[in-house]
């Protein structure tokens, strides 16, 4: 069969500043079993020569197209991909990053033999030290149907919010762009994606390659309380649609306030007073729906239980975790 004959994927690669690692992620593209891609690399202004490396593998591969705009953040960058799409799928990775070859033909695989607009697969957590943490193969290849999957997603054991780690039938996207300026662009819009696609296919074995950059954004001083609205935006929209996953939307909106609670600990940052007692506030609020879920894992109920009532021995026992611990 001729490439011709085959579904095209868009591959979307925001570019900024990456000059370390752009040829590795664009030739882990440029060698996908699946042939059939374009790879649209978006230059969101980098100043650094990321943006000549670029226009090289342009003239390497004509599959390659280069779009240079003027600075506008990460999801603007992806927003100008999205546009500039003409495949029937779309699949994103950042330029810090690589990819498995087998990553698209078994995602593309995944979705079309079950039926579904969206396929996700397991991920490997990279260090700089070449230490590598696979989040992959716990279970099987399945399908997860609407529900199953968003609890899934908010619970990040086998997959989350990530952008990345999926394939897309491109009509997913219509009316849906990345909230511009925003951190957690990806949780913002997953929640409708997954309502959207109401079925996802996923392929346990690791195809992603997550690098943990020691000055990546998650790791700077900015600490990211786009989070909790990102999760409260969530809670809301499952409460109006589907009464059914309000346990979910107010789990992870629980969870979210913890977690930029996390954040400042693990930047080591002090909590403002107001927005300590605004995260108090909302586990105090939704700790109904924590004691009520069957998901939830004993360590992270344990967690809620001791920010709840001990918060020094959290922060204590937060620390100790963290050193011998490289991801959350």
């Amino acid at each position: 069969m001729s490439n011709t004959a085959l579904p095209l994927i868009s591959v979307i690669v925001p570019v900024y500043n990456v000059k370390p690692y752009i040829a590795k992620c664009l030739d882990s593209i440029m060698r996908q079993t699946y042939t059939n891609i374009e790879i649209i690399v978006v230059d969101d202004g980098s100043t650094d020569g990321s943006e000549h490396i670029c226009d090289e593998y342009a003239n390497k591969d004509q599959r390659i197209i280069v779009i240079h705009q003027k600075n506008g953040g990460l999801a603007a960058a992806r927003n100008t991909g999205i546009d500039a799409a003409h495949g029937e799928y779309l699949g994103f990775v950042d330029s810090d990053d690589f990819i498995e070859p087998f990553m698209y033909e078994k995602l593309l695989n995944a979705a079309q033999q079950n039926s579904c607009t969206l396929a996700v697969c397991g991920i490997n957590y990279v260090f700089d030290d070449g230490k590598v943490i696979p989040k992959a193969n716990i279970e099987p290849n399945q399908v997860f149907d609407f529900p199953r999957a968003i609890t899934e997603m908010n619970t990040y054991r086998l997959f989350d919010m990530g952008a990345w780690s999926k394939l897309y039938k491109s009509n997913l996207f219509d009316d849906i762009r990345f909230p511009i300026g925003k951190l957690s662009e990806d949780f913002f819009i997953m929640f409708k994606i997954f309502d959207r696609a109401q079925k996802v296919a996923f392929v346990s074995d690791a195809c992603y390659n997550y690098y943990q950059r020691t000055n990546s954004i998650t790791k700077s001083k900015r600490i990211n309380t786009d989070f909790l609205d990102a999760a409260y935006s969530q809670m809301k929209y499952l409460d109006k649609k589907y009464p059914n996953l309000t346990i979910v939307g107010h789990v992870s909106y629980a969870s979210s306030a913890l977690t930029v609670y996390d954040f400042y600990l693990k930047n080591h940052v002090n909590c403002p007073k107001d927005t300590m007692n605004n995260i108090k506030s909302i586990i105090d609020e939704n700790y109904q729906y924590i004691k009520v879920c069957s998901y939830i894992s004993k360590t992270k109920r344990a967690q809620f239980y001791m920010f709840k009532h001990v918060p020094h021995i959290y922060r204590i026992i937060f620390k100790l975790y963290r050193l011998a611990k490289r991801v959350n």
